[in-house]
Parts: C-alpha cells; sequence; structure tokens
C-alpha cells in the first residue's frame, strides 16, 4: 500500500480494517475512524493519514496540527524514506499527537499502525478523561467544603435558602430549582410545606411563596413524609396509571410549563433533615443539563440538553441536603431565640412604660430614632465617622439599647417617677384642707369677736371686724391661688422663693390649740423649685434610673453579638464636657452609640405630645435647643449635622 486510494479500497474492502471507516478525505489526506479500542474511551478516535503533499505544507497542514492537539485525534504522516529526509517530520512529531508511516507497507502493517495510534490516543483520552473527573470532584469537593463554610456563617433564613439552593445547583448542573420549609413538626398533623425559594437560568420566575399541606398528592410531601430522596428521570414520560417508573402515581402538573414555555424533565427532590431526625425542608432540583448546554431555549433543547440525575449527583445532592438540614435547624433556632429574646425585650419596655403612662411611646420612638441615624451614619463618606459601619447586628444591639435605655424606672419609686407638678397630690389636698381651715378658724374668730362686742354694748365695733375678716379671708384665697400657681412645673416667679418663705413662716391655730405653720418645710422646699417639678433629692433619685439600667441589664447573658448593651443604655445621660450622669464620662469614654441615643432621647423629649405636664415644642424649636447644646459642647457635632441633613426625626413624625 502506497497511495491514499490503496488505503481507502483496504477499508472498504480488506478484513483488516473492519472497526475502521472513512469519515472523510481531502487532497492528499485521508480521516479514519473507530470506536471500541477502549471501553472507557468515551468518544470516537480519529486518525488522519496525510501524504507529502499536505504535510509539507505548513498552511495546510496547520489545521490538522490543531485538531491533533485536542485529544482524540492522531496524525499518521505517510511517505518514503527519502520523503522523510527533509527534517520537516520530525518538525511537526512535537506539534501533538504525531507519527510516521513509513510505504511502501503492506495491508497487515497500516492496520497494526492505525491501531497503535488508536489505542494510544484512547489511552490519552482515558487519562485526561480521568484527569477531569480529579479535577471536577476536587472542585466539587471544595465546594462542599465552601458550602459548609457558608452554611455556617448564615443566620438570615432567605440569605441561608439562596444559597443552599444554588450551591446544590452548582454541584448536581440543575438548570433551576426550588426549596420548601415544613412548618409544624411530626406530632402535628397539620403540618404544612411553604415555598421559599425558586432559581431558574434559563427563564425569569415570578417568584410568589405559597404554603400547601404535607400530603402524599404532591413530590415534595411525598419526601417529607418518606424521608427519601426521588429522582424522576422524565416526568413527562411518567406511567399515568401510576404503574412501572411511577410507583408514586404522582401526575404531572404542567401548568407552570405551559405559562413558562418551560419543560420539567429531570427532577430530583432531596429531603433536608434535622439533628432530631425530622424532615425540615426539601430541595427540588429540576433539569440536570447535558454537558455543553449553559441554558435551555427551546423545545429541542429540553429533549437533547437535558439528562437524569446521575449517581454522583444524587450523592452531592444529599450531602449538601444534609449539611443544609442542621443549617437550616441551627438558623430557625437562632431566629426562634432571637424572636424570643425580642418579645422579651418589648414586654420589658410594656413593663417599664406601665409604670408611667406618660411616657408611653418614648422607648419605642427613641430606638427608631437612634437605629436611624445610626444608619444615615453608616451612609456618610466624609468627616470623622466616614468608615464607620453598622452590620445588622450592630443595628440590633442599638436598638435594643434603645428600647431600654430606660429600664432601671422599674428601680424608681412610682409616685417620683410620675410626679408631673412640684407637689406630689396628697401635698396639694392636704395644703387645700390646712387653708380651709385657716379661713374657718377666720370665720370663728369673726364671729367670737363679734358676740364679745354684743355682750360688751360695743356695736359701733361690728363693722371694723368684719372689714379685717373678708380682707383676711381675701388674702388666703390670695395665697391659695399664687401656691396652686407656683406648683406648675415652670419657671418659678422673680421673688417667687421669699414668697413662700414668707407663706411657711406664718402659723395659725387648730382646734386643740397647737400652733402650726401655712406650709410644712417638705410643702415649701417643694414649692420652691425654681424650674421643672423635681426636687433635689427627687431629681437625684429620677438620676439613679441609668445606675439602676446599667446594673439591671449587666445581669442579662447578652452573648458577643450584644454585649454592650449596658454601656450603650448606661451612658445616654452622659456629656461630651463630663457634666452627665451618672459617671461624668467625657467624649472618648463615651460610646458612639450612645453620643446617638442622647441626641435622640433629648429630641424625643422635646416633641413628645403625651407629656401632660408640657406641650408639645415644634421640631424647629426643638432643633434649635439642640444646636444649643452642641454649641456648648455638650452633644456631638458631627453626629447631630447627620441627624439634621438626614431629617432622621421624620422617622417618628410622618
Amino acid at each position: 500500500m502506497t497511495s491514499q486510494d490503496d488505503v481507502v479500497r483496504a477499508v472498504e474492502s480488506d478484513d483488516c480494517f473492519t472497526a475502521w471507516s472513512v469519515r472523510r478525505q481531502g487532497d492528499g489526506w485521508i480521516e479514519l475512524e473507530t470506536s471500541g479500542v477502549l471501553e472507557r474511551a468515551k468518544a470516537p478516535l480519529l486518525v488522519v493519514l496525510a501524504w507529502p503533499v499536505l504535510w509539507r505544507d505548513a498552511d495546510r497542514v496547520a489545521p490538522h496540527l490543531a485538531r491533533a492537539r485536542s485529544g482524540n485525534y492522531t496524525l499518521l504522516l505517510v511517505g518514503t524514506d527519502d520523503e522523510f529526509i527533509t527534517g520537516a517530520a520530525h518538525r511537526l512529531a512535537d506539534e501533538g499527537d504525531v507519527a510516521a508511516l513509513g510505504v511502501p507497507a503492506s495491508v497487515e502493517r497500516v492496520a497494526l499502525a492505525l491501531r497503535a495510534r488508536a489505542e494510544s490516543s484512547a489511552l490519552r483520552q482515558v487519562a485526561a478523561n480521568l484527569e477531569l473527573e480529579l479535577a471536577q470532584a476536587q472542585y466539587e469537593i471544595n465546594l462542599l467544603i465552601d458550602t459548609g463554610r457558608a452554611l455556617s456563617q448564615q443566620r438570615d433564613i432567605n440569605s441561608l435558602l439562596e444559597i443552599i439552593l444554588r450551591r446544590a445547583r452548582d454541584v448536581t448542573g440543575a438548570d433551576a430549582g426550588s426549596v420548601y420549609i415544613v412548618e409544624g413538626d411530626d406530632d402535628n398533623a397539620r403540618r404544612v410545606l411553604h415555598f421559599m425559594v425558586t432559581q431558574n437560568d434559563s427563564r425569569q420566575i415570578d417568584s410568589k411563596g405559597f404554603t400547601m399541606a404535607v400530603s402524599g398528592g404532591s413530590i415534595v410531601g411525598t419526601c417529607v413524609m418518606t424521608s427519601d430522596v426521588i429522582n424522576i428521570p422524565d416526568l413527562y414520560s411518567l406511567d399515568a396509571r401510576g404503574e412501572g417508573n411511577n410507583p408514586w402515581g404522582f401526575v404531572h402538573d404542567r401548568s407552570f410549563d405551559d405559562k413558562y414555555t418551560y419543560q420539567t424533565r429531570s427532577m430530583l427532590t432531596v429531603p433536608m433533615i434535622s439533628a432530631r431526625h425530622q424532615v425540615i425542608g426539601v430541595i427540588q432540583l429540576i433539569n440536570k443539563r447535558a454537558r455543553g448546554y449553559i441554558s435551555l431555549a427551546g423545545a429541542e433543547d429540553f429533549v437533547f440538553g437535558v439528562v437524569p440525575f446521575d449517581a454522583p449527583s444524587i450523592a452531592y445532592a444529599t450531602s449538601l441536603a444534609s449539611q443544609a438540614g442542621i443549617a437550616l435547624e441551627n438558623t430557625m433556632l437562632y431566629q426562634e431565640v432571637r424572636t424570643l429574646f425580642d418579645g422579651f425585650v418589648r414586654a420589658s419596655v410594656t413593663a417599664i412604660e406601665s409604670r408611667d403612662p406618660t411616657t408611653s411611646g418614648h422607648s419605642e420612638r427613641v430606638a427608631q430614632l437612634t437605629t436611624g441615624l445610626a444608619q444615615a451614619v453608616d451612609r456618610v463618606d466624609a468627616g470623622p465617622y466616614r468608615d464607620m459601619r453598622f452590620r445588622p447586628d450592630d443595628l440590633k444591639q442599638i436598638e435594643y439599647a434603645a428600647l431600654l435605655h430606660d429600664f432601671g424606672k422599674v428601680g424608681v419609686r412610682e409616685h417620683v417617677l410620675v410626679k408631673a407638678k412640684k407637689l406630689y397630690e396628697h401635698q396639694r389636698d392636704q395644703i387645700l384642707q390646712r387653708f380651709q381651715l385657716i379661713r374657718r378658724g377666720v370665720e370663728v374668730e369673726d364671729l367670737n369677736r363679734k358676740i364679745e362686742c354684743l355682750q360688751a354694748g360695743h356695736l359701733h365695733e361690728m363693722t371694723s371686724i368684719d372689714d379685717r375678716a373678708v380682707q383676711r379671708l381675701l388674702e388666703l384665697e390670695e395665697m391659695m391661688t399664687w401656691i396652686l400657681s407656683a406648683n406648675e412645673p415652670t419657671v418659678l416667679d422673680q421673688g417667687g422663693f421669699e414668697r413662700i418663705a414668707d407663706i411657711a413662716g406664718r402659723v395659725f391655730v387648730d382646734p386643740d390649740g397647737t400652733s402650726r405653720p401655712y406650709l410644712t418645710s417638705d410643702e415649701a422646699t417643694a414649692l420652691q423649685i425654681m424650674r421643672g417639678s423635681l426636687t433635689k433629692e427627687e431629681r437625684f433619685e429620677i438620676e439613679s434610673h441609668v445606675v439602676h439600667t446599667f446594673n439591671f441589664l449587666r445581669q442579662i447573658p447578652w452573648g458577643r453579638q450584644f454585649r454592650d448593651v449596658p454601656d450603650i443604655a448606661g451612658a445616654h445621660h452622659e456629656k461630651l464636657d463630663g457634666t452627665g450622669y451618672p459617671n461624668h464620662l467625657t467624649a472618648a469614654a463615651i460610646p458612639v452609640p450612645a453620643k446617638m441615643m442622647t441626641i435622640s432621647d433629648i429630641y424625643d423629649a422635646l416633641t413628645a405630645k403625651d407629656r401632660p405636664y408640657k406641650k408639645a415644642m415644634p421640631v424647629e424649636k426643638a432643633l434649635d435647643i439642640l444646636s444649643f447644646d452642641v454649641k456648648k459642647g455638650l452633644l456631638d457635632v458631627e453626629l447631630f449635622r447627620v441627624f439634621v441633613e438626614a431629617k432622621v426625626w421624620e422617622l417618628v413624625h410622618k
């Protein structure tokens, strides 16, 4: 055999070439195809015989050399000894799977040469496939490890489910999928499946959550009830009678497919099982894509581009579902604890405000303002706080601290806590009764003197006695009116301190003959308060609520995430210049969230509409007062600027 025609005739007629066929040919070359040389060689093997007219021409041989580097393609150079002397063939041998065949050669020799090259190519293909499979396995193992790490770090359920589904689809090559969560436990006959997440690479899906009962009428329901992996190679070929390949009796509802011109073919449904061996969720994977298919567009893609989920896919999906089940259970437990803790915090706020109904809603508003200010600070890109960022847990910590900033009021005596005026109600009532007694005494004294005048016959003195009595009664009435006016928690009028001292210095004689003051020392002290409604001792007791707040909150095991709650809440009355309380901290020692809360607390106290002892202040005037405190160095100038520019107050004035 020497020529290209000799080879074609041999392939078509000689028994030595029964495994070979001519795939195609051209000027100076012929491409032969064979299969079954090695069982593990998955693709057909191609050998191209090239004569000197081809392999001596660099341009013409270039495409064949490129293919010879691809893996299942061998270039066999044909020529005589004289033709190989030129050295061109030797140079080509370095370009890929290239060998030489000297001619003339017998049919047997050519057949053996072809088989040798095919086997060599097949071995390289097997090695390449093994290398690819090893790389794929390593990738999938790393993916599972990374997935385990990601699952263990995620605490938000929706984000966790997105990760679970995305990684499950990556590791199995699924085009689409969904995740369901089981609500209720095995002891609850009314368990339901909650559709949570869906993903689809080939279609834009309008995802809306829904629930359905756990029953054997659905694939996911059966998965929950049996805890089994359900692998369906092709839903479109399920036996409608519930036999053969459909022992479950499933009926494929194609309404989704019709709506989105999609075909749900292969499906793998895997249960997520908790540490208590309960199915708490289901991963449903749809349409494993064949190699080379990135998405499924037309109808033919669902025929040729979708394959059943194979054993490795099931193994990987099951392994991931096992990790996901534990992670999901932990996240759900975390959410339950968070919900429980959140409920405790809000119940505590309710308890606080029930002791002081006049400040109802204050804690909630301060929490809204403080977290809103923190979020605004998180967005700034200039100034001293440009690098400050607050994670979700940081914002939750600030919220808890703000909600509980007045928690220490449970340690303040209630009558002091709710004191609206300078005098307590019982003190005011006692003064009113006392002045009524003094008035009655004046009237009795007037009558006694008039009787004495009548007995003595001094009738002319009767008028003067009445005049003196009326004058004293008017003076008592004016005193009482002034006392009631001074009782208001406003600024005491000029000279008021001396006026109260004068009234307190007066005495009367009670029916028992005991001399008593018009005002007791405690009453006089209360009425002499220059501003507000609290005496020095009472104000100290009120201010002590911050100490109680810190001490109470310190007893709660907040954990690492919320460990700063006591320090933040306990510093909300500190001022930058050290004049605040209870520890007289200066700017550097006050936590930034506490500085935010101070601004929010003062703002709400000024603008609150639920204080019976004062009118709500307009926003502009409240901001002016805060601005004045900023200029005095009491409040943080940058935080106040952000508060104003971001209009944080609108969170509570909608």
